[in-house]
């Protein structure tokens, strides 16, 4: 057997980000099952390692300007992305694969095209739900200030709901990377659905104590180019100016996006940047903060934190269908107004932070492993193929 992957890039640095891990590891994993033809635009800056069981192909293209998106029926996510020479090479590649997997809401505009040129017998196609993008398109057009961004913002919502609405009732099967996700798209569309949550394959720390000897440091870690991302960055950024949590402990600002703007508003924060060495950096936090209050899906983060031995303070929200237990594996807030309120107190409350970093990592021990993520595709998969006539 073989599977085919479409997907946007080759998921390897330069390339970071959460829903580049959960590409890769996805990816791997489902190849340890059975081989995988890959394909993917070109990039210079992007070469996949050698792995006998994926075999990578690529197709160049010259990406629209994102302004043009304003007059396409696809979101500007898709649109970036909607090449005509990648189609014509995926139904090529698509000669004797078992299934076709479709990676992220970005490659969604292939979906339909693709089952009209494979035509009747086409092979199972399956999307890969990084997250319920309507979904958080419309908590950003609701958080937005700005009149004529929440009115481009409002637009793209409705084009982001319409594809990822179609290309999922279109394909033969989904994959949701949490249940709150599947629940979701269950309730808009009839195809058969599964959850495969991330797996974690980076540095565990040994036992840990947070006492005295920790500086007195909360961290917001992550990646803030998306504009969802910036908008909740932000958000935390003003709520914890506004409680002035920065005189009761040192606020850092961890992870690759633009710094400059924020770092001049809130100079009495500390914007790191990307650290090489997370594991190593994480045993001198005392509190790690997950604001989320808009977005969804898997915050990869939390696993970070989790294996590394870092209490967690998040939005109840912002954990939703992760198997996490507020009050037990992390400390639970309702907004990012209350998370500010709450850090003066927790800071030196050693007792709860080393309860919840120890019960966090103890969940997570044995329930994160990426070979079982493919198994449960691959299963999927197979699973499809035997109820099609």
């Amino acid at each position: 057997m073989t599977y085919l992957w479409l997907t946007r890039w080759a998921p390897y640095p330069p390339m970071l980000g959460g829903d580049i891990d959960y590409t890769r590891e996805l990816l791997h994993s489902l190849a340890d099952c059975e081989p995988v033809r890959a394909l993917a635009f070109a990039s210079p800056d992007l070469v996949p390692p050698q792995r006998p069981e994926i075999s990578w192909s690529f197709v160049s293209r010259n990406a629209p300007p994102r302004l043009l998106s304003l007059f396409s029926t696809l979101p500007n996510v898709a649109f970036r992305h909607d090449c005509a020479p990648y189609l014509d090479a995926a139904v090529k590649a698509s000669a004797g694969v078992e299934a076709i997997l479709v990676d992220f809401i970005g490659m969604f505009w292939i979906v339909e095209p693709l089952i009209r040129r494979l035509g009747p017998g086409h092979p199972p196609i399956l999307v890969i739900d990084h997250n319920n993008e309507h979904n958080v398109r419309r908590q950003m057009v609701q958080a937005e200030r700005s009149p004529l961004m929440k009115a481009a913002l409002a637009l793209d919502t409705w084009k982001a709901g319409r594809l990822e609405r179609r290309a999922n009732q279109a394909a033969d099967g989904l994959v949701a990377n949490t249940e709150a996700d599947r629940l979701s798209f269950a309730a808009i569309v009839d195809t058969p659905g599964v959850v495969v949550m991330p797996g974690y394959k980076g540095q565990r720390s040994p036992p840990r104590v947070v006492d005295d000897s920790v500086p007195r440091r909360v961290c917001v870690m992550g990646g803030h180019q998306a504009h969802h991302k910036r908008m909740v960055l932000e958000r935390v950024l003003e709520a914890l100016a506004r409680h002035k949590v920065q005189s009761v402990c040192q606020v850092d600002i961890v992870g690759p996006g633009d710094k400059e703007a924020l770092s001049r508003k809130y100079p009495d924060f500390n914007f790191v940047g990307y650290v090489e060495d997370a594991g190593a950096y994480l045993q001198t936090v005392r509190i790690a903060l997950i604001p989320d209050e808009i977005g969804g899906g898997f915050k990869h983060r939390a696993l970070t934190h989790a294996f590394h031995r870092t209490p967690m303070l998040a939005v109840h929200k912002a954990l939703a269908g992760m198997g996490f237990t507020a009050g037990v594996h992390f400390v639970g807030v309702e907004t990012v107004d209350d998370m500010a309120k709450a850090i003066p107190a927790l800071i030196d409350d050693f007792d709860t932070l080393n309860a919840v970093q120890a019960a966090a990592y103890e969940h997570c021990d044995k329930a994160y492993d990426w070979a079982d993520r493919g198994r449960t595709l691959h299963a999927f998969i197979q699973q499809l193929r035997a109820q099609r006539p």
